[in-house]
């Protein structure tokens, strides 16, 4: 037993997120008091709501942290099918309310945005598929057809909105499962190859018949080609040019100049951008170390968990986690095309900052010692030895 779970909770991973909700609380109030005085609000306008937000990660953060993680395996089917339901009203609203979009996407409902309690229950439903499968996960039904019905679900959704990016990070989770569970490769490099295939054609249809096809090939286009897309490239060449200005050391605190509308979004989309420019290199660097600690410490408490969906889970968490920074870095260094996803625990707050803390407490049960006892993992399939493999690591089992 590693030492995390013999004395309770990683401890390592809880201090690193807070290290960051903390230092999110000052650049989000730096990014957007200019923005609140054009507007004619008080400095602390948007940083009154942030708060707020990061009140409901802290919740999220203890709820998931205090509750058993077996409970999550019993209610992934009401929260997978809750998230989708949330996302068609998000869809259907937009198609009832055309003036309700924004930026062209129905991504938004109450306030809410679906999708990534969506993404959260399609990462419950995956991993309970895959760790019930046991050595069964080989089979062609449970490595490709089980996991293509939650998937083809959720792509239609993503599609309908459109969420492109989202609907990537989907993927790259699901295949970060499968490849964990050890599901056999060549079925789900037949099954994603078939799916890439489709979903290049569609898009290339909708590019040639639809507005928002369109938008999106043009982000595409001007990411490989910026010469020839010289509208769609300004929000990376000021992100650049932002980062570029910070310098080694950084302009200062407050000394930013892409938050006086500058750099469209910038307390969201790019906030990366706000960090470089203000606090520098270094600044940046203390930043991806920060969130490096997290990442190794989601995997090691995947590595010492005993149990399999919780080995899935974890996983899929950290994934998630890595995907949203991973994406927001890129999109802010002009390493990616432009996209609206936020960077976790550092952008201003919304649906991600809370289901992020949620994700975080959820780690940081399965981290302690006793959790997971009731999730019953009986073996099935294959040769009855006394230790099954699960993405490289063994796991005790109890014959039957």
């Amino acid at each position: 037993m590693s030492n995390t779970q013999a004395t309770g909770v990683n401890k390592l991973l809880m201090l690193s997120t807070m290290l960051l909700i903390v230092f999110g609380i000052f650049v989000v109030y730096t990014a957007t008091s200019p923005r609140a005085v054009l507007d004619g609000r008080s400095p602390e306008y948007y940083l009154v709501q942030h708060c707020t937000k990061v009140v409901a990660c802290l919740v999220a953060m203890f709820f998931g942290a205090r509750v058993d993680y077996s409970i999550w395996k019993k209610g992934s089917r009401v929260i997978f099918f809750l998230g989708c339901a949330l996302t068609f009203a998000a869809i259907a609203k937009g198609w009832l309310h055309p003036e309700t979009a924004i930026k062209g996407a129905n991504r938004w409902i109450l306030g809410i945005q679906p999708s990534e309690i969506m993404k959260f229950g399609f990462i419950l439903m995956i991993a309970t598929k895959v760790s019930d499968a046991g050595a069964d996960i080989k089979s062609i039904r449970c490595s490709l057809k089980q996991p293509a019905v939650p998937l083809v679900i959720v792509s239609a959704l993503l599609v309908l909105q459109p969420n492109y990016s989202m609907l990537i990070m989907f993927c790259g989770i699901m295949l970060s499962m499968l490849f964990v569970a050890g599901a056999r490769l060549k079925y789900v490099a037949a099954g994603f190859g078939v799916y890439g295939l489709v979903g290049i054609i569609g898009l290339l249809v909708k590019s040639a018949v639809s507005e928002k096809g369109f938008h999106v090939a043009n982000r595409i286009g001007a990411f490989l080609n910026p010469d020839e897309h010289k509208n769609g490239v300004e929000q990376v060449e000021r992100s650049l040019e932002a980062l570029g200005n910070g310098g080694f050391f950084g302009a200062g605190v407050g000394n930013g100049s892409v938050k006086f509308g500058y750099l469209p979004e910038a307390h969201k989309d790019v906030v990366y951008s706000v960090i470089g420019e203000e606090f520098g290199f270094l600044g940046t660097a203390a930043v991806l170390g920060v969130f490096a600690v997290i990442f190794y410490q989601g995997f090691e408490i995947a590595r010492n968990c005993p149990t399999r969906f919780g080995k899935c889970l974890s996983v899929a968490l950290t994934i998630s986690l890595f995907l949203n920074f991973i994406v927001h870095v890129c999109v802010s260094t002009g390493l990616g095309p432009t996209t609206g996803q936020p960077l976790p625990f550092l952008s201003f707050g919304g649906t991600n900052l809370i289901i992020s803390g949620l994700f975080i407490g959820i780690l940081l049960n399965i981290s302690k010692a006793g959790t997971g006892k009731k999730i019953d993992e009986a073996y099935s399939g294959g040769d009855r030895t006394n230790v099954y493999t699960f993405g490289g690591f063994d796991i005790a089992r109890t014959e039957t």
